[in-house]
């Protein structure tokens, strides 16, 4: 996803040292990126359980890199969250979004801005048919974003809402 811009907003692919930086020295992520680097970035299940499964992915292959990355707010020159698939595509061409913006910034359409603008950059993909997602019913602000971006409810079990958007 080299060089994905929106008007507000640009994505940085992760590597393997903007990774480890993430997850151990946010001053030294500061330092790579030239980029404000907030406290609470990035939230504690993507430092936690996002970011380690990323590295291990990563040091595997490192295209992995492209399917994922940071927001970056432009004007406040600040990161405002990760975005990306969690995996490239399976073999159907499925690819699945999750993203996570700091509080600070929820609620001024970031998500849905850069969601748009990353489905589109997969579906020139020539391996992508298809992206899903899954959410929490209770998390409506994702149900938001989710709606915004064109997916479709497909199915909810029990508290998960699943969604999908096909190429057209």
């Amino acid at each position: 996803m080299a060089n994905l811009v929106t008007k507000r907003l640009r994505m940085v692919s992760w590597n393997i040292e903007l990774v480890q930086a993430a997850i151990e020295d946010k001053s030294k992520l500061s330092r790579l990126l030239g980029l404000e680097v907030p406290h609470d970035f990035p939230s504690e299940p993507v430092r936690e359980f996002v970011l380690p499964m990323t590295l291990e992915a990563l040091e595997r292959d490192q295209s992995i890199g492209q399917w994922s990355g940071m927001i970056v707010n432009v004007s406040d020159a600040i990161l405002i969250g990760t975005m990306g698939f969690k995996s490239s595509p399976d073999e159907f061409g499925n690819v699945e979004i999750g993203y996570d913006i700091i509080s600070k910034y929820q609620g001024h359409g970031y998500a849905t801005e850069m969601a748009q603008a990353l489905i589109e950059w997969a579906f020139h993909q020539p391996n992508v048919n298809r992206v899903t997602a899954e959410c929490l019913v209770t998390n409506t602000p994702s149900v938001r974003v989710l709606e915004k971006i064109g997916m479709k409810k497909i199915s909810q079990v029990e508290e998960m809402i699943y969604w999908e958007i096909a190429k057209r």
